[in-house]
């Protein structure tokens, strides 16, 4: 008997893009820790930038 086994990529359903407002005051740390998190996101789970109001 053989096993398959398959492997099911889930961190694209729970994860979102952070987004921050004109009015937040972040450190470089803090922009640069979302600005690699929404990169990161963009490249695994195809996030496109929110459109503009």
């Amino acid at each position: 008997m053989q096993v398959k086994t398959r492997f099911v990529d889930t961190g694209c359903d729970w994860t979102k893009p952070i987004y921050v407002s004109e009015n937040d005051v972040l450190s470089d740390e803090t922009a640069r820790a979302i600005l690699a998190h929404n990169k990161a996101g963009a490249a695994q789970c195809g996030w496109k930038p929110a459109a503009k109001k």
